[in-house]
């Protein structure tokens, strides 16, 4: 559906559960009679995925509730209709159980990211009409500076939402889409009585991949959620910063792609070690993607009153242009060839910055890239 139409939804979305269930049924109804025609062209185990535009659709428009339950009623619908045996709700192939439990999870993910969409966008109407209000008000006092600032705000304010939901219905359409998939891809392959142990292993081997894939994904999108929300206040406490390190260097695919020298006896740092290794995991994460074959040096020193801890690639650089927007949410380098969720360097920032650090990033086109991460160093332990 197009982004416009989903704006529509959004602004003038009805308040009424029945009018939702109304949608609901219909549109599970409409799918299911259109996918008839489509198991032409294509199996009837992969069609599923059709369903998900009606628990999009409703869960943006009614939110959570009504499109988990358009969920369920979709996999009873794709059951019913679809799977062999149809006209009944049991399932006799082992295949299709994957299709059918792939499809749950797929529309469970779908309708909390769609809800979120919903949420943020009724949160900048409330924001609209606040400064609406406030327009009145600063024209009833005659103040024509104050009004116009309120204006400026108020575009700013919706450019940012409009911005914001059309990057999560992009993140939704592709970067969910390609991960699930392939599991659906597998998960049809591995029924196959063809397959040797070999192919088989592989394409488990892809199911757990993807998952996986999938799960990063969910995790920074939530991670994302709390820190715009201000919902992840750290929990400081003292933390050896080598430690924190290590167990974000392990924690990576291939821990062997990272050289880390971390200086000798390093004062403890008063931070949410856990929140550090996240921000430090995607970092590594973002780097060792942008500087394949090369080696990632992972630098740790005290300098002055500061814990500085530096990330050097190998990568293609990154122009002055993106070096400023590149901590938005969102926000993607483009033309190395790589194309992540554009979240990470958000989450960096905004985890290192709830601990009292700073992040800045040094760079020039073909010449690799440095992120630095600083902490001011506080009083001593306690004896």
């Amino acid at each position: 559906m197009p982004v416009r139409a989903f704006r529509l939804l959004l602004r003038d979305r009805p308040a009424g559960i029945a009018s939702g269930a109304v949608v609901a049924l219909a549109s599970i109804a409409a799918i299911t009679l259109l996918i008839y025609p489509v198991r032409t062209v294509a199996p009837a185990v992969s069609t599923g995925v059709l369903y998900l535009l009606a628990v999009l659709i409703v869960s943006t428009g009614w939110g959570l509730p009504l499109g988990l339950a358009t969920a369920l009623g979709g996999a009873l619908a794709f059951n019913f209709f679809h799977i062999e045996p149809t006209g009944r709700f049991t399932i006799a192939d082992g295949e299709n159980w994957v299709a059918l439990v792939v499809f749950l999870l797929a529309a469970v993910i779908v309708s909390s990211v769609a809800d979120v969409a919903r949420d943020r966008a009724a949160e900048a109407e409330r924001r609209r009409r606040e400064a609406e209000f406030a327009v009145r008000a600063l024209l009833l006092a005659g103040l024509e500076r104050e009004h116009l600032q309120g204006e400026l705000v108020e575009a700013q304010a919706l450019r940012r939402s409009d911005a914001m939901k059309t990057a999560i219905l992009r993140s939704v359409s592709h970067d969910l889409r390609s991960p699930l998939t392939a599991i659906l891809a597998a998960g049809e392959a591995l029924g196959s009585a063809t397959l040797d142990d070999e192919d088989r292993t592989a394409l488990a081997a892809t199911v757990a991949g993807e998952t996986d894939r999938l799960a990063r994904l969910v995790d920074k999108l939530l991670d994302l959620s709390k820190l715009e929300a201000g919902a992840a206040p750290p929990r400081p406490d003292w933390c050896a910063l080598d430690e924190v390190v290590d167990a974000a260097v392990q924690g990576q695919a291939d821990p062997s792609r990272f050289q880390v020298s971390v200086a000798d006896e390093l004062p403890l740092l008063r931070v949410d070690g856990a929140q550090l290794e996240r921000a430090l995991a995607n970092l590594l994460e973002n780097a060792a993607r942008h500087s394949a074959p090369h080696t990632v040096q992972v630098r740790a020193r005290v300098v002055g009153a500061r814990m500085v801890v530096r990330v050097v690639d190998r990568g293609p650089g990154i122009s002055q242009r993106d070096r400023r927007l590149i901590f938005e949410p969102f926000h993607r380098v483009g033309g190395d060839g790589h194309q992540g969720s554009g979240l990470g360097l958000a989450i960096v920032k905004g985890f290192v910055e709830a601990n009292g650090g700073t992040v800045d990033v040094e760079s020039l086109p073909g010449q690799g890239t440095t992120f630095v991460l600083e902490f001011p160093l506080s009083a001593p332990v306690p004896a």
